[in-house]
């Protein structure tokens, strides 16, 4: 095999900057538990002793009993209780304290990945498909225990205990050692062809394990899709069609398993019929006692055995390696902050809002906003509208510091955004997105994510002034009522009022509603309208408009239109100008009142 070629193989199965990436990613981990990982070092090399003294103890024994010793075979058989009770405590306490640092460097690196994670850039989760960010807990996390256990210990133990047996036996019997060192090379090189080839496999199974993450996701969260359009047999077809690709490929892997196993027993067959013939000749001679014989035997399966081990624990640390890559690749994406935001009570003075020049792309080519302007008082409503893909959903992700702007600036009192930390930024906003998202829980529960410090008489006046307490108070539980996953339990109207609720409950200085308002029926959205004219006293109010009849009362009304703002002013002057707004207003009405005639007539 020529060098290009080698170095072919050697760049698949392994590399040195893999090895430094996984060393760098689990070293603080690891450090954290040295003491076990030291015991466990110092159990690993106690390992080989007992198998080295074990053969020993069994070859004396056969040799005092052929010849009759029974005075040896008494104190040989103290030495055995002694040998054996050592072995179990040494097995216990190596498998007690392999699971302490396993789990333990699993739970941390869990925990840092899920940390992580919560401070990212929405810009960095966004580019993930949610399946593919579960696999990295549901299968990465538990694919790297040859990196930190026993897999990773064995590649030390299996080369040390071959050679400490092999330098045994060289000096028991060094023609029979050499004969059966001629096994190794064949081991070894059976072993990493096998290794290699379940290694490959296992990157195609983590793939589909993957895809089929993504497509349970995609099936619970749109299951009421899939029952509208009658997508349910293409659903079912295409997740079988997934499995039954998990299942041929897990088919290959126990195809290279079964071959590499049997590979290995042959091996070691082999070994074990030479050494009983060479033996058998030795001890026929004289030159080999039964017991050195037998204790010969015994350790000949750990001369041979390591080779095809080492490899099998080389391609099972390779497993490891390619789930720790995909670990790695979430770590190494910046974060937005070093620290967990969490709640702060935001200042009650009222907050200015300050456009300039403000550009965004999300692809660095097409520009979703360009050169936006505008000057946004403290303590004023101001609605921002216009037709589907104008922009507005993305300028209120910028004011919130969901994305950096591409150009240009965004003031709060004439502070740059960047100049806070995302935890003071979105102190300063409370948020009521179009579709509301509720966790599971009680209703309380959720109502008090927003400010954990409120009463109760806090909690159910912001309920009263999104008109949504009376309902709660007719459910069975009332605020302590189970609504279920994403608020399943409730209508859709009630999840929005009640995540307007809780957006009043943060008492932030910006109240920011993106089409809030677009679930409630016309009575309740006229209430909650009345609640944020005389909010407005406190906080500022920005209000992304679905009904255009619903902000004519707005200090301050933005046109924007292809990502740019091509109007602004009061509802009474741009409803008299010819231009979008008008054009908007003038259908929105039409659709509003025929809407009202429908419930009403």
């Amino acid at each position: 095999m020529g060098e290009p070629a080698l170095r072919s193989l050697w760049k698949e199965y392994g590399s040195a900057a893999e090895f430094k990436k996984a060393v760098h990613l689990l070293k603080p981990y690891v450090l954290c538990y040295k003491k076990e990982y030291l015991f466990l070092l110092i159990l690993l090399l106690g390992d080989i002793f007992f198998t080295i003294l074990f053969a020993w103890f069994f070859g004396t024994v056969t040799d005092a009993a052929v010849h009759g010793d029974f005075y040896k075979m008494k104190w040989l058989a103290a030495i055995g209780g002694i040998l054996i009770a050592s072995s179990i405590a040494s097995n216990f306490l190596y498998t007690y304290l392999e699971t302490i640092a396993i789990n333990s460097v699993k739970r941390d690196l869990n925990l840092q990945l899920y940390r992580h994670m919560l401070v990212l850039p929405k810009s960095s989760l966004s580019i993930n498909h949610s399946g593919d960010l579960v696999s990295h807990f549901t299968n990465d996390l538990h694919q790297i225990d040859s990196v930190i256990g026993s897999g990773l210990l064995n590649l030390l133990r299996f080369p040390l205990i071959s050679l400490t047996v092999f330098l045994y036996l060289l000096n028991m019997n060094w023609v029979m050692t050499v004969s059966i060192l001629i096994l190794t090379p064949a081991a070894a090189a059976g072993g990493a062809f096998f290794g290699l080839k379940i290694r490959n496999n296992s990157r195609e199974i983590n793939k589909s394990i993957t895809r089929i993450l993504k497509h349970l996701n995609e099936t619970f969260q749109g299951m009421d899709v899939i029952r509208a359009f009658t997508l349910e047999r293409v659903f079912y077809q295409k997740y079988k069609n997934e499995n039954n690709t998990l299942y041929d490929w897990e088919l290959k892997e126990a195809k290279w398993r079964g071959w590499f196993n049997a590979g290995g027993e042959a091996l070691g067959s082999a070994a074990f019929l030479g050494c009983l013939l060479m033996g058998s000749f030795f001890v026929a001679r004289g030159n080999l006692t039964i017991g050195s014989l037998f204790t010969f035997i015994s350790l000949i399966s750990h001369l041979v055995s390591p080779m095809t081990g080492l490899a099998a624990q080389w391609a099972g640390y390779q497993r490891s390696l390619i789930s720790l890559e995909r670990i790695s690749l979430i770590l190494e994406k910046p974060s937005e902050s070093q620290d967990l935001p969490s709640y702060q009570p935001a200042s009650s003075n009222g907050i200015s809002i300050q456009l300039n020049d403000l550009s965004f792309t999300y692809d660095n080519h097409s520009k979703v906003l360009r050169n936006l302007n505008a000057v946004i008082p403290s303590n004023s409503t101001v609605a921002i509208v216009g037709p589907s893909g104008a922009g507005k959903s993305t300028l209120s992700q910028l004011l919130m510091g969901f994305y950096k702007p591409h150009t240009g600036d965004i003031l709060f009192n004439e502070k740059p955004i960047n100049a806070y930390t995302p935890a003071e930024l979105r102190n300063l906003i409370a948020y009521v997105p179009q579709e509301s998202f509720l966790f599971s829980g009680t209703i309380r529960e959720n109502l008090k994510l927003a400010r954990p410090d409120s009463s109760d008489e806090e909690m159910i006046q912001a309920c009263i002034d999104a008109y949504i307490h009376q309902v709660i108070m007719q459910f069975p539980n009332g605020y302590d009522t189970e609504i279920g996953e994403r608020g399943i339990k409730v209508s859709g109207g009630q999840r929005q009022r009640i995540a307007i609720a809780r957006a009043i409950l943060r008492g932030a200085p910006i109240l920011l509603l993106d089409e809030a308002t677009s679930a409630l029926d016309n009575e309740s959205e006229h209430q909650v309208k009345r609640v944020l004219k005389q909010a407005k006293q406190k906080r500022t109010l920005l209000i992304i408009a679905h009904r255009l009849t619903t902000i004519r009362h707005a200090d301050l009304v933005i046109v924007m239109d292809k990502g740019e703002i091509i109007q602004m002013g009061k509802h009474t002057d741009l409803v008299q100008r010819k231009g979008l707004y008008q054009t908007l207003y003038a259908k929105d009405e039409i659709s509003f009142e025929s809407a009202a005639g429908v419930k009403h007539g």
